[in-house]
């Protein structure tokens, strides 16, 4: 089966986990549905075009759930009550059409990402009315992947720049759009990097952006390993500061914001001896960094979740198909999961590698979701033989079942 063929999974308000088709080299048809209890799975047949990386975000409203195109060329709406499809044509051209949704008003908000595609056309979908509607933007200076995660604060969606391509001028905007009255405002934030932006791999600058007490905090993840840059959003003004952290590039993908007020980065990285672990206390604005000492693997950790006794797990993922294949894990199998304590911000780890099928990919594991304190995390790696989902239990700290999706 292709490469990660169903690695998003959004848990509908039934219970059940439902992961549309991705698939990085072939178009599958059809949806699989997951019941966490039994761990009985499913097939939902579906309508496709022939694009591949179809559906990634899933966002519930009531009882349905709606998948923003990635690839694919329609919204996909499943209704869970029982498990009828909908779709949403919505003739817009080009690839990772859109990452990130917001429901706000009844509507659900989309803006543009585009993968090696510029897509300018921010999606809103009334749900009541099933009326689709776009508002155009004008970018000045344009780029793929414009703005990969976005929050909403009030009426206020804000992105902040990710960029792409490796020619400057680099993508340099904030964004902020008024779901109220469809306006928008481009903030162009150059001058705080213009003088990095003379190496060509500060291309890139931010992926995560994390929200806590309508504040907002994206720390750095660009190809240079000199952008230091910790970007805040406090009191509704924007404002930034230099980490010092220069030791690696793509310091940070992921997050969680912990119900202690924390905001823990888990190290993505591209050296593998890296392991900076990033908590931001946003009560007072504070920051610290913790080294782990993993040093295995780059781009570590993308995906986590807190539990029921405030310990963070953040699951596996580890290397980078951008590196040559002869050194893969020449560090070592990144196949620890990281727990994070957060009464006290202590950690360890726990191997979990004798459960993987396929040892010889990397980017094991992007997404993943927890219910009732059990983690399932589903594969993303680059081999076609690993389709391991693992389940993990949080409170017992071990690994309960493997589920081999190369049985569908």
């Amino acid at each position: 089966m292709t490469p990660q063929a169903f690695s998003y999974g959004t848990l509908g308000p039934n219970g059940y986990i439902y992961l549309p088709p991705y698939g990085l080299t072939e178009s599958l048809d059809y949806m699989i549905k997951l019941n966490p209890s039994t761990y009985e799975i499913s097939k939902i047949s579906l309508e496709v075009d022939d694009s591949f990386e179809k559906w990634q975000t899933g966002l519930v409203v009531d009882n349905k759930i709606y998948f923003l195109p990635h690839n694919e060329s329609r919204l996909l709406i499943l209704d869970t009550t029982d498990d009828s499809i909908e779709y949403i044509s919505i003739n817009i051209d080009g690839n990772g059409k859109y990452l990130t949704g917001h429901v706000y008003d009844n509507k659900i908000y989309a803006l543009p990402y585009g993968i090696d595609s510029i897509v300018d056309i921010v999606l809103i979908f009334d749900i009541n009315t099933k009326i689709l509607s776009f508002v155009s933007l004008d970018i000045p200076i344009n780029d793929q992947k414009k703005w990969h995660t976005t929050q909403l604060i009030n009426n206020i969606i804000y992105g902040v720049p990710r960029g792409e391509r490796w020619t400057d001028n680099y993508f340099p905007y904030i964004i902020e759009f008024n779901c109220d009255t469809l306006e928008y405002k481009l903030k162009n934030i150059n001058n705080v990097w213009e003088h990095l932006d003379r190496n060509p791999t500060n291309n890139k600058k931010f992926t995560t952006l994390a929200k806590s007490n309508n504040k907002l905090y994206a720390p750095p993840y660009s190809e240079n390993p000199n952008f230091d840059i910790l970007l805040k959003f406090i009191d509704g003004k924007w404002e930034y500061e230099h980490t010092g952290l220069t030791a690696t590039s793509r310091k940070y993908y992921s997050h969680i914001t912990a119900t202690n007020g924390k905001i823990y980065f888990p190290p993505a990285g591209h050296s593998e001896e890296w392991s900076e672990l990033l908590i931001i206390d946003t009560f007072d604005d504070t920051w610290q960094t913790v080294d782990l000492k993993i040093e295995k693997e780059s781009k570590k950790y993308f995906t986590g979740h807190e539990n029921s006794k405030n310990k963070l797990y953040f699951i596996p993922r580890g290397g980078c198909v951008c590196e040559p294949e002869k050194e893969w894990k020449q560090s070592g199998d990144l196949a620890e999961v990281l727990v994070i304590d957060t009464t006290d911000d202590t950690f360890y780890t726990i191997d979990v590698g004798n459960y993987f099928t396929d040892n010889t990919t990397i980017e094991k594991y992007n997404h993943s979701i927890i219910y009732n304190d059990i983690i399932f995390a589903f594969p993303y790696g680059e081999s076609e033989s690993f389709q391991t989902v693992l389940v993990f239990d949080t409170i017992s700290e071990t690994v309960i079942k493997t589920i081999d999706l190369n049985e569908l």
